[in-house]
């Protein structure tokens, strides 16, 4: 019985507790802020000094925008985890880092993305980076000579991609576009239009790293690129499918160039 007694008790103190501590926190909270900001702005730590770096291509007044402060603005009352996110929303933003310099500075270091190809998608060219997200569908003429990419899910395979063309350097520079083909394998298409056929990355057997090796050693050996045909298939791994240019038909069989 007293036992229950105490616990009951124990139970209405608690209850009064936290209405008393809710009322209070009410009250007292803007008290202690309104507190903090006088006071570090009586110590001098408000902002005079920003330093924002790594700005290559964002612009300053999308970043200022972004962390919306003014000078004379209390350091020790910035939100510097929402400035960070804000600042990682812009496009060209990759990862931004905001930091206080006591008494009276704030430090903003980006990081931007870089490009990397063009993606054409539903008739409509994107710049995107190394890891297929979007930075801009403006001012793409300044980015021309990038790689274009084509296809249903070519965005997602992009270190696929890479992977291949940094294996075989030499060649990788000639490849213009590269067509993701039934979300599974690429085609890449050279800067004189001829389209390279590779099987699938992660087959077992013959995988487009194996295929891309052969063809860059044949490209050496016999440059293929370099002859009449415009699709040279390498899907097979015991023979290479060269499909004749109209050129080239037009020259075995005698006529010459087409005028």
């Amino acid at each position: 019985m007293m036992t229950a007694l105490v616990q009951r008790r124990k139970m209405l103190l608690s209850a009064m507790f936290l209405a008393v501590a809710g009322v209070y926190g009410v009250w007292f909270a803007p008290k202690v802020e309104t507190w903090v900001v006088e006071r570090s702005r009586d110590a001098g730590f408000v902002l005079s000094t920003l330093q924002i770096t790594g700005i290559e291509r964002s612009k300053r007044a999308n970043i200022l925008a972004a962390i919306d402060v003014d000078d004379g603005v209390p350091l020790l009352t910035m939100n510097l985890e929402l400035m960070r996110k804000q600042l990682e929303q812009l496009p060209w933003v990759k990862e931004a880092k905001v930091t206080r310099i006591l008494p009276s500075g704030l430090n903003v270091e980006i990081t931007e993305r870089q490009p990397f190809a063009l993606w054409q998608k539903d008739g409509k060219v994107s710049l995107v980076d190394e890891t297929g997200e979007i930075i801009t569908q403006r001012g793409l003429v300044k980015f021309s000579d990038l790689m274009m990419i084509v296809g249903d899910g070519a965005t997602e395979e992009l270190a696929e991609l890479q992977s291949l063309l940094r294996q075989e350097p030499v060649v990788a520079h000639r490849v213009k576009t590269a067509v993701r083909v039934g979300e599974r394998r690429w085609d890449l298409i050279f800067d004189n239009g001829i389209r390279v056929k590779l099987p699938e990355a992660h087959a077992t057997s013959y995988s487009a790293q194996k295929a891309w090796q052969k063809f860059a050693s044949l490209e050496t050996e016999y440059h293929l690129l370099g002859r009449e045909v415009d699709v040279i298939d390498m899907r097979l791994s015991d023979r290479m499918i060269l499909r004749v240019s109209p050129e080239g038909r037009r020259r075995m069989n005698g006529t010459g160039w087409a005028t």
